[in-house]
This record gives C-alpha cells, sequence and structure tokens, in this order.
C-alpha cells in the first residue's frame, strides 16, 4: 500500500514540494503531514479491519467444519457400534446355544431355525453361520439349502491359530451367494478342553454402511471410513473395491490417532489419494475400530474464498476512492501553499528592495537605523557590548570630479564589495551611510573585535588598486572610525550617541593622513 500511494501521488507531492520548498512555506508542511498522516491511518485502519474480517471468516468456517466432522465422526461411530454390538451379541447367543447342545449334525435342524430367527428382519445382517471345525457350514440363517465351507476364509483360519474368545473382526469379504460386499464378525468355538471346535459368524452387508455414509454431506471430495485399529481398511467413501483391506496404519490419521487418543480432530493429507483433508475421527469403545469423516480443505474454504475476494475488492475500491480524494486534497493544498508561497516571496523581495541600497546592494539608511537600534536595545538587556564601524571613501569629491560619476559608481560598489566581503559574522550588518560613507553594525563585538574588522576592510579596499590621481598613494582608500559602547553599563547609550563617537572617530583618521583606523 505504501509502494502503491508513492506512485500514484509522486506527481503531486512533487509539484507541491518544488513549489513549496523556500522556507516562507515551511510553516505548511505540518498541515501535508497531518494529512499524510490521517490518509495513512485511515488506509491503515481499512486494510486492518478487512484483514480481521478476512481471518474471522477463515476462523469462523474452520470452527464450523471442525463442528460438522465431529458431528458426522459421532454419527458413523454410533452407526458401526450399533452393527458390531448387534452382532456380537448375536455371536455370544449362538456360543451360549452350542455350549448346551453342542455343534454336531444332530443339532443342525434346530441351530438352523434358531438362526433363522435371529436373523429375521435385520436388515443390515446378511447371514449367520455356524462352521465346524473342519470349516464346513453347519447351520445358516441362509436355509436348508445352503451349503458351504469357510477353510479358505482368512477369519477362520485366525481362529484356528488363535484361543481369543473375544469378537473378531475381519477384512471384507465378498459373499459367495450373491457376490455383494460383506463384514465377517465371528468368535472361536472351543470344545472343553479348550481346543478349536469351529466358528460362529455374522456377516454384515457393507451396504448398510454405505447407506449411512452416502447421506453424510461430505462435499466434492470429502470421504468417511472405518478401518481396523491394524490400519486395514474396511469401508471408504467415495467407495472403491480395489482400497478395500488397504493397508493405512502408516497414514497420518492413525497415526495422529496413536498420539493423541481415541478421538481428535486435525488437518491431514489423505494417504489414499493425497487430498488435504480436516478429519474427525472416533475409536469405538469395544471394538478395534477407528472411523473418521474428513472434509477437503478446498470444500471448507471455498465459500470463504469467495467472501473473502468480495471483500477484499471492497476495500480496493473504497481504497482507490479514499486515493483519489487524497490526491484532490493534497494539489488543493499544494496550490494553495503555492500562491502563499508565491505572495511571500513577493512580499519578502519587496521588503529586502526597500531595506537595500540600490546602487551598492548593501543594507541602506533605514535598514541601518532599524537594526542599530534593536541591537542596542539587545545589548542593554543582556549586557553586552556594540560596536559601529563608520567609514568614508577618501578625496571622493575629487574622483567624481576627475573620473565622472559612472566612474565614482563603480568605485563605490567596489567598496561596498569589499566591505561585504570583510565581514563573516551573521549577525553583523554592512550598509550604505549615505554618498560614500558606509557602516557596519556589530553585536557583541568589543573593541579587539572591531578594530580588526575595520582593519581587514581598509586593507580590502586598498587590494582593490582603484587608481585615484588625487590620492597620495595613487589609488582609493578609505578612513575608519570604530566605536564600542555597553548598554548595560552607560544607561545614555543610544543610536545617535554611538553614530557619533564612531563619526568622531572617522573624522580624527582623516585629520590623521586618511587611509588609517582610529
Amino acid at each position: 500500500m505504501a509502494t502503491l500511494f508513492i506512485y500514484l501521488f509522486r506527481p503531486a507531492m512533487d509539484d507541491a514540494t518544488n513549489r513549496a520548498a523556500q522556507p516562507a512555506a515551511r510553516h505548511k508542511r505540518p498541515v501535508t503531514a497531518l494529512a499524510s498522516t490521517a490518509f495513512f491511518c485511515i488506509c491503515a485502519v481499512l486494510m486492518g479491519m478487512t484483514a480481521w474480517i478476512v481471518w474471522s471468516a477463515h476462523e469462523v468456517r474452520l470452527r464450523e467444519a471442525e463442528a460438522t466432522t465431529q458431528n458426522m465422526a459421532r454419527t458413523l461411530a454410533a452407526q458401526a457400534y450399533m452393527e458390531l454390538e448387534l452382532a456380537d451379541v448375536m455371536l455370544e447367543d449362538i456360543v451360549e446355544h452350542l455350549r448346551h447342545e453342542g455343534n454336531n449334525d444332530a443339532t443342525g435342524d434346530r441351530l438352523q431355525r434358531h438362526l433363522e430367527q435371529l436373523s429375521r428382519n435385520i436388515v443390515e445382517i446378511d447371514g449367520l453361520f455356524i462352521i465346524d471345525r473342519q470349516g464346513k457350514w453347519l447351520a445358516t440363517s441362509l436355509g436348508d439349502s445352503e451349503e458351504g465351507n469357510s477353510t479358505d476364509r482368512a477369519y477362520f483360519h485366525f481362529h484356528q491359530a488363535n484361543r481369543q474368545a473375544g469378537t473378531h473382526i475381519s477384512t471384507p469379504i465378498l459373499g459367495k451367494k450373491g457376490g455383494q460386499w460383506l463384514l465377517p464378525v465371528s468368535r472361536r468355538v472351543e470344545l472343553a478342553d479348550g481346543s478349536f471346535a469351529g466358528v460362529v459368524l455374522v456377516t454384515l452387508r457393507l451396504q448398510s454402511f454405505e447407506h449411512v455414509y452416502n447421506s453424510l454431506n461430505l462435499g466434492n471430495t470429502g470421504t468417511a471410513f472405518f478401518a481396523l485399529d491394524d490400519g486395514r481398511l474396511i469401508y471408504r467413501r467415495p467407495f472403491d473395491a480395489k482400497v478395500i483391506g488397504m493397508d493405512v496404519s502408516q497414514g497420518v490419521l492413525l497415526q495422529t490417532y496413536r498420539k493423541m487418543g481415541p478421538a481428535g480432530t486435525a488437518m491431514m493429507k489423505a494417504r489414499v489419494d493425497g487430498v488435504e483433508r480436516l478429519y474427525s475421527y472416533r475409536h469405538l469403545e469395544r471394538f478395534p475400530v477407528i472411523v473418521a469423516a474428513g472434509l477437503s480443505r478446498d470444500d471448507i474454504f471455498s465459500d470463504w474464498r469467495r467472501l473473502s475476494t468480495q471483500i477484499v475488492a471492497a476495500s480496493l475500491v473504497a481504497g482507490a476512492l479514499l486515493i483519489f480524494l487524497f490526491r484532490r486534497l493534497m494539489r488543493q493544498i499544494a496550490i494553495r501553499d503555492r500562491i502563499e508561497t508565491e505572495l511571500q516571496q513577493a512580499n519578502a523581495e519587496l521588503e529586502a528592495r526597500a531595506s537595500q541600497d540600490g546602487l551598492t546592494g548593501l543594507a541602506n539608511r533605514r535598514c541601518f537605523d532599524e537594526k542599530l537600534a534593536l541591537e542596542l536595545d539587545r545589548a542593554r538587556r543582556h549586557a553586552q557590548p556594540v560596536s559601529l564601524i563608520m567609514m568614508d571613501v577618501d578625496f571622493f569629491k575629487k574622483f567624481n570630479d576627475s573620473y565622472g560619476h559612472v566612474a565614482g559608481d563603480d568605485c563605490l560598489r567596489a567598496v561596498a564589495g569589499a566591505v561585504a566581503g570583510s565581514v563573516h559574522r551573521a549577525e553583523d550588518l554592512a550598509a550604505r551611510y549615505g554618498g560614500e560613507e558606509f557602516a557596519v553594525i556589530m553585536p557583541g563585538a568589543d573593541t579587539a573585535g572591531a578594530r580588526a574588522v575595520a582593519e581587514a576592510i581598509r586593507t580590502a579596499v586598498v587590494a582593490l588598486q582603484i587608481p585615484h590621481a588625487a590620492s597620495a598613494i595613487g589609488v582609493v582608500t578609505i578612513s575608519l572610525g570604530a566605536a564600542t559602547v555597553y548598554p548595560g553599563q552607560d544607561q545614555g547609550a543610544d543610536s545617535t550617541a554611538l553614530i557619533r563617537a564612531a563619526d568622531a572617530l572617522l573624522y580624527q583618521s582623516k585629520t590623521s593622513g586618511r587611509n588609517r583606523v582610529s
């Protein structure tokens, strides 16, 4: 924004600066500085408000997305827990029947009817199975005509090899009848001596999970899934048969679960498709299953980006309007300052001309009188000395008679230059007193200082080597008188007394042979 300001306002500011650079206009600069400060403050407030609104909207959208994914994760966890709990209860019931009735062909009919009764009107269940130690289906809720063998299934080998009394959840399988995807939930059956006697199995339709998952508003690229603790993927939306059973144990979500505990929310990049999403996950209490729902960053912030673009665009329009108005204001200030500066310069020039001798360029008699009165008054207050040097060109009337008035004017200008060049302090004033007579007022200078300056002036005039036939040394010279007063000590000291004293000393120099300092 600062660079834009400099670029847009450089012409107006340069114009104002160039035209207001004179000392007479310096008192106008605070107005420009105040206007610039106010403008920058307004721009800063505008940018700050824009940034705050955009950031706040971002945070609100993120919190809304967190709440949404957390609610979806709770829904998925509740649905998964309900179905797994139902399967677990049925497995316990079937195992209890087997303990009482045994697991053989003689009890097969009763068990068959019991399984059919258990599964009746429960759409989530595809089938209930009692499998003997050889893998043969001893009884199934699918009907008397259904026969099969499970020796090729992973859950059967798991229970053969592991004496685990609890419920076991396997990777989804394709059903042998109908080709639907099924989630096996099973338990081991043991004889009295603890040896393997078979498996009881409940197969849950993944379609029932899909129905719930499809009801979630996950946006265009959101996802939901549940997996086993060991990282095997059970189901994922959008559904893809290729990812069922995929090992996602090294994915960011599973790693986060191991670090943060049974529930959490975080922005993560999916291992399956590499999309960055805000995930909320929950681990089921009694089962080795973790469910998660995620909304992609793009979907979460799409509305926010659109809103932020509109807000920033509105801020830019407002900023452009402010810049336009500020340019107009600065131009008006620049024009006003330029006019006032020109008037002040004109007044200063008029005042300078009113205080300047037209021939020599030194201060005139009016300026001399005002300066002397001012310095004497100041010296009286501060108890400081004031010195006055009066000087006169020697034999100037004869010079005019010999060389003419034009040469006389040139001579006076040259002498004035020598006088001005010998006065170095800013507070001193060199003036033309009248005719061929000049004066130098030296505030704060004592007698020695005044004598030194007077001698320097005399030497500088001689160095001009202006020919003068009527002079004893053949060149133009001057005679000088330097007087010093201490107004703080002499209450009677005034400008008339000081001029009279310096003039008397000048007369003394002339009567003593000229070209000297008294």
